[in-house]
């Protein structure tokens, strides 16, 4: 022990942090307090800090030192100035059970807590006054992800009820977040004429905003009876096809609000998905009957016998570019392509990689993308069903994917509450059969993604070269917020870092760090 023990406080003791400079220590105890101990004397500089009504379960320093958050089991949250011990934020209520742990981002501006009513929530604690509209601090967990037209911005559907729109190069938002759902909004989508969004919500409605100034071009479209979740446009633009756990598919006229005939009915359980073919007068829906339908949309009548195989709920279904086939995902972790005018199965694959979630063709058709519950992202070639690319970084399970209009780029959303942009030029440029040999060992493409990857950062923290030698380790507490190629960017801005590798005494050279 290098020192005598530091007494002050009353009870258990729940948490400790260490100043960044290391020379003060934060503690919390079941006294609802916390104390500053100054480390060489052994004294308490600052406390107790008071206001939390029940035992404060975290505490921790930011990392430039400035202020001490803590968590309480009171369900509260509170910033103190970590000179004079002031409460400078707080208290901090959303969370509807106790507070069990509090970390604040390495740049000092946002805090994250987590719960045991099983969220995480994301504060602003840089701006005392006004709140942080792009990082709000309300949960906000990414359900849903599209891109525009031309691939230069992004449209999201969130926990909150909220649609944003995202520039793609810079992460910012550009419109949004657009109010007006009160519960999740579980599907978006871009119009192809980049003219309209279409948002569904779990509180029975759609909506739909125009793209340039997000306006609610009708208000709450109604007509399910249930949760909606998915929206579609036409290829037009001129129509929209939902789908509802009231177990029917519908479609709506765009320019009115109205919708178009019956509903289309036949699933014995929840629609999950649905999409409009590019070329047809028909839509396609998977469900948590297991089945897939195609539906005529004129006479409302299934255009081939449901389409089974998946033996758990299809949670996506699409179209390829040129209608002749079906994509589908399901919970039993498979991702199958059907003929889509006889509804044959043709090739299997994607089993083992957890739940599917959501998948998608590229523009080409040569590849096939998937999210799902284990949280990678997965690149697939179409021909052969060979896994091409497994992209590594989100930390929850994956619920939206799809691949830009151009083929480049790949955006996903998580539950993790973050959109992550994917570079797959590489893949794209050596799409084919033999991507991956029968043993397992990757050919020439393996080689053009390592020769694309300067760096990857292990799961033990490791960072290693391509030969796989020990550069630099990442502590436990960074790892989360490290983007790994080819992860090109991250949304909300701030979450992730990049590692500045030049100058760094890397593998055995950290011995010149030393000094006797």
């Amino acid at each position: 022990m290098a020192g005598d023990p530091l007494r002050g406080h009353n009870g258990s003791v729940f948490s400790v942090s260490f100043s960044p400079n290391g020379k003060l220590l934060a503690s919390s105890f079941a006294d609802n307090t916390i104390r500053l101990w100054d480390l060489q004397t052994g004294q308490t500089i600052l406390g107790p800090l008071g206001g939390h009504s029940s035992l404060v379960l975290s505490v921790t320093f930011s990392p430039d030192g400035t202020f001490i958050a803590s968590g309480s089991y009171d369900g509260t949250i509170r910033v103190y100035d970590a000179t004079t011990g002031q409460t400078i934020l707080g208290p901090l209520q959303a969370h509807t059970s106790w507070v069990r742990s509090v970390i604040v981002s390495p740049d000092s501006v946002r805090l994250f807590s987590c719960s045991d009513d099983g969220t995480i929530r994301l504060w602003n604690v840089q701006d005392r006054h006004v709140p942080d509209t792009q990082h709000p601090t309300v949960p906000r967990v990414f359900l849903c992800v599209r891109y525009s037209p031309g691939g230069s911005r992004v449209v999201s559907g969130s926990s909150d009820g909220a649609v944003c729109v995202w520039d793609v190069q810079t992460g910012d938002t550009v419109l949004g977040p657009l109010q007006g759902h009160t519960e999740r909004v579980w599907g978006v989508d871009y119009s192809p004429d980049g003219a309209y969004i279409a948002s569904a919500s779990e509180d029975s409605t759609l909506r739909i905003w125009s793209a340039q100034d997000g306006k609610d071009i009708h208000g709450p479209i109604q007509g399910h009876t249930d949760y909606v979740r998915c929206v579609r446009f036409s290829a037009d633009s001129s129509l929209l096809v939902s789908g509802s756990d009231d177990g029917t598919v519908r479609i709506w006229n765009v320019q009115t609000g109205k919708q178009l005939n019956q509903p289309l009915q036949g699933h014995s359980g929840w629609v999950l998905s649905v999409a409009f073919s590019p070329n047809r007068p028909h839509v396609v829906s998977g469900s948590s009957d297991n089945t897939i339908r195609v539906w005529d949309i004129q006479t409302g009548q299934t255009v081939i016998d449901p389409l089974q195989g998946h033996e758990d709920w299809v949670w996506s279904v699409e179209f390829s570019a040129d209608g002749s086939h079906i994509l589908s995902g399901s919970a039993d972790k498979s991702i199958r392509i059907w003929d889509a005018v006889t509804g044959q199965s043709l090739l299997v694959l994607g089993q083992g990689h957890g739940s599917i979630f959501s998948v998608g063709f590229s523009p080409n058709g040569g590849l096939v993308i998937s999210g799902s519950s284990d949280g990678t992202v997965c690149v697939w070639d179409a021909q052969s069903g060979q896994l091409m690319l497994t992209l590594d970084g989100h930390t929850r399970w994956v619920e939206s994917v799809q691949m830009s209009p151009d083929g480049s780029h790949v955006v996903s959303c998580s539950w993790d509450g973050t959109i992550r942009f994917w570079d797959v030029t590489s893949c794209q440029a050596h799409v084919r059969d033999d991507s991956v040999k029968d043993d397992g060992e990757r050919s020439d493409y393996g080689q053009v993604e390592a020769a694309s990857r300067p760096w990857v950062l292990r799961d033990d923290g490791w960072v290693v070269d391509r030969q796989d030698r020990l550069l630099v380790w990442v502590p436990s507490d960074l790892q989360p917020y490290t983007r790994r190629p080819p992860n090109d960017s991250i949304i909300p801005r701030g979450y992730g870092f990049e590692l500045d590798l030049i100058g760094v005494n890397m593998g055995e050279q950290w011995t010149r760090c030393y000094q006797a």
